[in-house]
């Protein structure tokens, strides 16, 4: 059976499995017998770009069950992995909702656009921090790798997060964004814009439940140091036209 490998990110790891994309992330949401349901956000990754990958124990544990079933995972690595990654082995970003429907997004070039307006960032990696900043997403990743600062990390992963009229108004209606305590979120994007030389403020320190996929403004942006890759989220005509039955099942709170 063919093998694939991935970098999860609920929780942090490497997997090898016999699914198919598509199949590991309806595995991971539902399981083998749906009893479970939870979102999934995972990239697919390239061995043959990867380093210290521990062959001989995938080899011996990847096997298929006695009935023939393929294997859905092993893990083999769950501490620190997203900083083990180089950002030439990550293929294809796939998004699960809590059903089991899965979005691949392929890399496309980040066309960088300048603006005074603030920005919010929902980090999934290394924290779950959600964070407005006046910093554009190249300008994030740079702040927050340079290993130069007592705050830093090697990699980092994240999505940009609608605003909307709040990007450039801190008092403007939060019209249907449907973000927590937004009395909180419009009092840190007041004090961003107040304080003289604040570049970013915590709006959440960890990430409550599922990361809400209407709330994508323009992507996932994973990088460290100089060097960054952007997944576009596609467009609200493409994901109505192409991608329906994912959308949809991302609108819908199931229980």
């Amino acid at each position: 059976m063919k093998q694939y490998y991935y970098l999860l990110f609920t929780p942090e790891s490497f997997i090898a499995s016999h699914l198919a994309p598509e199949e590991f992330g309806h595995y991971l949401s539902v399981g083998t017998k749906k009893r479970i349901r939870s979102q999934n956000i995972f990239f697919e990754l390239d061995p043959g770009k990867m380093e210290n990958i521990p062959h001989a124990y995938i080899q011996s544990k990847l096997i298929p069950y006695p009935e023939g079933e393929p294997k859905r995972s092993v893990f083999f690595g769950i501490y620190r992995v997203l900083e083990q990654t180089p950002l030439a082995a990550l293929k294809k970003l796939y998004l699960a909702t809590d059903v089991g429907k899965v979005l691949g997004i392929s890399p496309s070039e980040y066309e960088k656009m300048d603006s005074n307006e603030s920005h919010l960032y929902q980090q999934f990696n290394p924290v779950t921090t959600r964070v407005a900043s006046k910093l554009t997403p190249d300008e994030f990743i740079a702040f927050l790798t340079d290993t130069t600062k007592p705050v830093s990390t090697p990699k980092v992963f994240f999505a940009e997060l609608l605003l909307n009229d709040l990007a450039s108004d801190p008092n403007a209606p939060l019209s249907n964004l449907p973000y927590p305590n937004p009395d909180h979120l419009r009092e840190c994007l007041i004090k961003l814009n107040e304080t003289k030389g604040k570049l970013t403020k915590t709006v959440l320190r960890f990430m409550r439940g599922d990361l809400t996929y209407r709330t994508i403004k323009n992507g996932f942006f994973i990088g460290g140091k100089d060097q960054f890759i952007f997944y576009p989220f596609p467009s609200i005509e493409d994901l109505e036209s192409k991608h329906y039955l994912w959308w949809r099942s991302a609108l819908t709170q199931h229980v």
